[in-house]
């Protein structure tokens, strides 16, 4: 199973480079990018390259895929990927972290709901903690 962390603070898309790696992307897919990222604490993110891929997001009723442009990012993560601004501002999502649900609409006009659970979520964020003080 995949972890997607929706971040309505960050400005791009990310993939992480373990993440790319388990998909058996070819690195000949990565076109250069020349900006520079900078992590949560503070540092330097290597950026490998960016890749355009196509998403679907789906629920057992009703589905939607856009294609989203990917920083591939070389650094440790509990995460897969980061959803950022970019995607979130074409999808229209409306989130509820109380609920850990996303709710979005269908080309149709089906409402997807994205579900997370506590457990899961949980997990991540200690598995994160580690990797930053492993990091750091």
């Amino acid at each position: 199973m995949y972890q997607a962390l929706i971040n309505q603070g960050i400005s791009t898309d990310m993939l992480f480079w373990s993440t790319f790696v388990n998909l058996r992307l070819s690195p000949n897919q990565l076109r250069p990018h020349d900006g520079c990222l900078i992590g949560f604490a503070g540092d330097h993110v290597e950026c490998r390259g960016y890749i355009d891929l196509r998403i679907t997001f789906s629920d057992e009723e009703a589905a939607r895929t856009i294609v989203i442009r990917y920083v591939v990012v070389n650094t440790p993560s509990a995460y897969n990927l980061l959803l950022g601004r970019p995607s979130l501002n074409r999808l229209g999502p409306v989130a509820s972290t109380k609920h850990m649900k996303m709710k979005l609409s269908s080309l149709e006009g089906w409402v997807i709901t994205i579900r997370s659970n506590q457990k899961d979520a949980q997990k991540c964020y200690e598995s994160n903690l580690e990797n930053k003080r492993s990091y750091c």
